[in-house]
């Protein structure tokens, strides 16, 4: 949380050309903190951070003024998958992710639990809570969490409930195990944020099944798609089905004022997040802060 008592915000931004790149992406669109994919989202290309590179990073973020940076890992893992290579490249991606979270003192490795494919929660819920306890076993100390993504619902995806993401954390059996908040993935999966009662509901569950204290990232996301919808499909803020009031909502709302936001948005020109679309989001917590409708 800012010194004023705001949440922070961020921006997921590229790292092309080196890591160090993210963190200027960053400052250059006024973002309080960052989240990047370290490797290709789409492949199981691992990292090899050149030491120059890695000492032009730290130098680089130290000065920069920036309060975080989160790492997503890549969207091929799938840790509910029958096929034993499958399961065993995700959990060594993870890993992977997370020595790369250790090497850049990072705050945390978000991803996506994959799809039981029709079989059930329950049919791999044992195999996703060991492959998730190695992991975490195999990764190097350090205070970077591994936090499970709620979905929007599509398929045999997990992590569509507070439920289902409880019963993860419980079966993995680590504090080092969270749990990141996308506003979009909620909305198509039934959370509606529209209104007073429903983020109440929302978070009253989410405190219930997960427990608040285990939330440590949200991402901020407007929904293309209506509620209930399941479809993953980003808006910009302001310009999809949730709208302006529900992000004043929830900005304002006292549990989430700890957690730090992050856009994932298309942005004005459909490369991502934007100056614009920071400062928007920033105004909206302030607005709400002094009481706006």
């Amino acid at each position: 949380m800012s010194s004023a008592g705001l949440p922070l915000i961020g921006a997921h931004v590229p790292a092309r050309g080196g890591v160090h790149n993210a963190v200027a992406a960053g400052v250059a669109i006024g973002a309080d903190l960052i989240q990047t994919h370290p490797t290709p989202a789409r492949t199981w290309r691992p990292l090899r951070l050149d030491p120059a590179i890695l000492s032009l990073y730290r130098e680089s973020f130290a000065a920069s003024g920036l309060r975080g940076h989160h790492l997503h890992a890549v969207y091929l893992v799938n840790l509910g998958s029958p096929r034993p290579e499958l399961l065993h490249a995700s959990i060594s991606s993870l890993v992977h992710h997370m020595e790369i979270a250790a090497s850049l003192d990072a705050d945390s490795v978000v991803f996506h639990a994959g799809s039981h494919l029709g079989a059930g929660l329950d049919a791999v819920l044992g195999q996703i809570g060991a492959a998730l306890r190695e992991v975490l076993a195999a990764s190097p100390p350090g205070r970077a969490r591994l936090l499970v993504e709620n979905s929007a619902g599509s398929g045999g995806t997990i992590g569509r409930s507070f439920t289902e993401l409880g019963r993860i954390l419980h079966a993995a059996g680590s504090d080092r195990l969270g749990v990141c908040l996308d506003t979009q993935h909620a909305f198509a999966s039934g959370y509606d944020l529209r209104s007073d009662e429903g983020v109440e509901g929302t978070l009253g569950e989410l405190a219930r099944e997960v427990g608040l204290d285990r939330l440590h990232l949200v991402h901020a996301n407007d929904s293309r798609t209506g509620l209930g919808s399941n479809a993953d499909r980003h808006a910009n803020v302001g310009e999809g089905e949730l709208g302006l009031a529900a992000f004043r909502r929830l900005l304002g709302d006292p549990r989430l004022r700890r957690v730090p936001w992050v856009l994932e948005v298309p942005g004005s020109r459909r490369e991502g997040p934007d100056r614009e679309q920071v400062a928007l989001l920033k105004s909206l917590r302030q607005r709400r802060r002094r009481g706006a409708p």
